[in-house]
């Protein structure tokens, strides 16, 4: 019976030891920064100037503020507005943002897609103002059907002025030929920061 006490008192003292230096384990490997929380806001499109108004126009404007075709879109028109190379449609500005301390990222987002007839030669870029130049983004070569297209712009809007003053605009590149129907459906600024 005295063996039996010995070994259970043993064991708990093995226990106790062995669970104080896990809690001491465990509790070193908790982060050290647990204030620090990253956000994400999505910026839509919220207006349409009609510096370049040469395609058509579907629904009420700004027509980028949503995924909602066949409601509110634009589109390159067959043998009309928006149907020959270089074409434009904009300037499409997107909602303002109260700036935070850092930016980690920008990315841009759209919604569109190219002729569905002849998608390789009759599509639309989209170039982005950064406050003092336009700069070609991203292009919907090869896009029969609707997707989202994304590419991070964070070289180009660095700073919250530069995201508040953002614009794009569409172009047609339809290679001199007539018959588009490129169309753009929405467009946003997803910005991650701290």
């Amino acid at each position: 019976m005295r063996k039996l006490i010995k070994v259970t008192a043993l064991l708990i003292v093995t226990l106790s030891l062995s669970t104080s230096m896990t809690y001491g384990f465990v509790y070193e490997q908790q982060p050290q920064n647990v204030s620090q929380t990253i956000r994400n806001s999505k910026l839509w499109a919220d207006s349409f100037d009609s510096t370049r108004d040469q395609w058509s126009k579907q629904g009420a404007s700004p027509y980028l503020n949503a995924q909602d075709e066949p409601r509110n879109y634009v589109f390159g028109q067959p043998n009309g507005a928006g149907s020959q190379g270089g074409d434009q449609i904009g300037d499409f500005g997107f909602e303002n943002h109260t700036g935070a301390v850092t930016i980690n990222s920008v990315m841009l987002r759209v919604y569109g897609r190219a002729s569905p007839s002849f998608p390789d030669l009759k599509y639309f870029s989209v170039y982005l103002w950064n406050g003092s130049s336009w700069n070609r983004i991203m292009d919907f070569k090869g896009e029969r059907a609707y997707v989202w297209k994304e590419v991070n712009v964070s070289l180009y809007l660095d700073t919250w002025d530069k995201i508040n003053g953002a614009e794009i605009y569409l172009e047609t590149e339809a290679e001199g030929q007539k018959g588009a129907r490129q169309a753009c459906d929405a467009a946003l600024l997803v910005v991650d920061y701290e």
